[in-house]
């Protein structure tokens, strides 16, 4: 009976209709509710929910939760928002764009980069795996340590190309330095955390723009997955970005380019995205809980509200540069890299170019710098770029020898001793004219008062 009563009660149970909770679709995650704009705002900045623009009024800064952001026009540096850009903050694994760019700006494609530190199996994730006396092809290294952001990747790289870790994390420093990027401090390769270990958001956009002018390092972040090769794991063959799903699978044009996060350093996402020809380049430091849903709507913010204006185009005369000494008098320049200027759409500005000619003395080589280019929006420069020969120009031995001084003391040295040459013959033929009618006085016959004899007379016998 008790057997009877069980089967029946399982038979109506199956058979009841299912029951959602109201408001709430059946498998839907729950919502965090908000009635105010207030409210959106605290659950974005709580890290909550996604940050957000107003599509309806670009006016207003995009909402996003992270303290240190900064959103960069590629082509040119310019900063178009940033908030909290200048705080030190830890820059976790987004260490390894720095990383990544010495190590392509230090090696060739085909190098052999072999794992010689016994201590390398100590290091903790994310990592390769890697084993002493593994070997890797450099651009095999370079996309396994990007895409996986192998710490133990980071060491080996490190040692390869400076001999141990703190002797690259001085290259970095150097590095850094130069691209600008002062405020910044780096002791290791991968960014785990060391209180001395730190950057900001514009040091950090410093760093990433400079990676991503490099095509090795731009290639290496361009594609979210990757197969490599390897010498010892061939069952770890498959390494792909942590923000393969959610941003390159959802931004259109994204293009790089690091994750990062430790305890101490919170969420941290640098993120690169391209559209006809325009590149945006957005830091996140420091997020609560989702760096990339930051960096998603302030890079869709940043498209909506700017555009971007041609003002050379690469392989195209950009202008005549007058020349030297050429065959030519002058050659046309051209810039390497089509250059695009901001506009903002909520504020017309006048685009305006300046180029300003080098000293070019023929002969003068195709891509050779022959001027600069300056870009100024309302009579303020944005930027400056060189502009370089498209086309060899030979020298005019006219023109060199004609405006060589050298020429000219050897011309009037040669006509001075010309004139001296001549002058010297006037005086010799004078003095034989002199010589000439002496001796002809003194042969002449004296002078008689007797009268001359006629011509052809015959003298008497």
């Amino acid at each position: 009976m008790r057997h009877w009563l069980l089967a029946l009660t399982v038979l109506l149970l199956a058979l009841a209709p299912a029951q959602a909770r109201p408001g709430r679709k059946q498998g839907a995650k729950p919502s965090l509710a908000f009635k105010t704009e207030a409210e959106h705002i605290a659950l974005v900045k709580a890290g909550k929910l996604p940050g957000y623009f107003y599509k309806a009024d670009l006016g207003k800064a995009p909402v996003l939760s992270a303290p240190s952001v900064l959103l960069m026009e590629y082509d040119t540096g310019e900063v178009l928002y940033e908030s909290g850009a200048d705080i030190k903050r830890y820059p976790a694994s987004t260490t390894k764009i720095l990383t990544g760019l010495l190590f392509a700006e230090n090696t060739k494609p085909d190098d052999i980069v072999t794992c010689t530190d016994p201590t390398v199996v100590n290091i903790e994730p994310s990592s390769l795996s890697i084993k002493p006396g593994e070997r890797f092809r450099a651009e095999q290294l370079l996309y396994g340590f990007l895409l996986r952001s192998a710490n133990d990747g980071g060491v080996v790289i490190a040692e390869h190309v400076a001999g141990s870790v703190p002797a690259f994390a001085e290259k970095m420093n150097t590095r850094a330095a130069e691209l600008g990027a002062t405020n910044s401090h780096f002791v290791n390769p991968h960014g785990l955390h060391n209180p001395n270990h730190y950057t900001t958001a514009r040091d950090l956009a410093l760093i990433a723009r400079a990676a991503l002018q490099n095509p090795r390092f731009a290639d290496a972040v361009g594609t979210p997955k990757r197969t490599i090769s390897r010498s010892i794991n061939f069952k770890d063959l498959v390494v792909a970005s942590k923000a393969k799903k959610s941003f390159y699978d959802v931004v259109p044009g994204a293009d790089g380019v690091k994750t990062g996060f430790t305890n101490a350093a919170r969420h941290c996402f640098v993120g690169s995205a391209t559209r006809n020809g325009r590149r945006l380049l957005a830091v996140i430091l420091a997020a609560p809980s989702n760096a990339v849903g930051d960096t998603v709507p302030l890079i869709e913010w940043g498209f909506a509200r700017f555009s971007a204006k041609t003002v050379a185009v690469s392989g195209q005369r950009t202008a005549w540069v007058p020349t030297r000494l050429g065959a030519e008098g002058r050659v046309a320049a051209t810039v390497a890299e089509t250059l695009h200027i901001t506009q903002d759409r909520l504020r017309p500005s006048t685009i305006e170019t300046r180029v300003t000619p080098t000293t070019n003395t023929a002969p003068i080589a195709q891509g050779q710098a022959v001027a600069s280019l300056t870009v100024l929006r309302d009579g303020k420069p944005v930027t400056q770029v060189p502009l370089t020969a498209t086309r060899a120009v030979k020298r005019s031995v006219v023109q060199a020898t004609g405006r060589s001084p050298w020429l000219w003391v050897g011309l009037l040295g040669g006509g001075g001793g010309l004139l001296l040459l001549l002058r010297q013959r006037q005086l010799a033929q004078e003095r034989a004219r002199r010589a000439r009618r002496r001796r002809r006085r003194a042969i002449a016959p004296p002078l008689t008062d007797e009268p001359p004899l006629p011509r052809n007379t015959t003298q008497p016998q």
